[in-house]
């Protein structure tokens, strides 16, 4: 198997783990939970419980997005011109996709945790998580330059 599609398999999973997680707990959260914290971690703004499907919500939006882009030659697509295949194009927005997923089940695993007063405020593991997706859109510009210096000097 390709690791786009083992990638794409642990997508989905991390996925379906965000809205079941979600839908398990939703229940027992208080009517209003936190929805917004600072850099420190520490809660500055609440809201309805219901607002905890928001990020089910776009995390269900972005993998369908990834999934549906079919064509690399698209202008619509902001990736460099080596990326322009559709092998490189699905491993670059599928490893892209992956931090972003656990991103987003640690925000909501801790948002829930401090709606129960489990925790009080955001760990550091987002700033991590940060870094991951970063570390994902440094390596593609790194690969996308030697791809052009290879191409400039042949």
């Amino acid at each position: 198997m390709k690791t786009s599609g083992i990638l794409l398999i642990v997508n989905t999973l991390l996925l379906v783990v965000i809205w079941v997680f979600t839908g398990i707990k939703y229940a027992g959260l208080p009517e209003i939970i936190p929805t917004h914290f600072d850099i420190h971690g520490n809660v500055d703004g609440e809201s309805g419980k219901a607002t905890i499907w928001l990020l089910p919500c776009i995390g269900t939006f972005i993998h369908l997005l990834f999934i549906g882009i079919k064509d690399p030659k698209s202008s619509l697509l902001n990736i460099p011109q080596s990326f322009r295949n559709e092998k490189t194009l699905k491993l670059y927005l599928y490893s892209l996709e992956l931090p972003v997923m656990i991103l987003f089940l640690d925000i909501i695993v801790e948002s829930i945790r401090v709606a129960e007063g489990k925790q009080k405020e955001l760990s550091d593991a987002v700033f991590f998580i940060l870094g991951g997706i970063l570390a994902v859109v440094g390596v593609g510009l790194i690969q996308s330059f030697w791809a052009s210096k290879t191409k400039s000097n042949d």
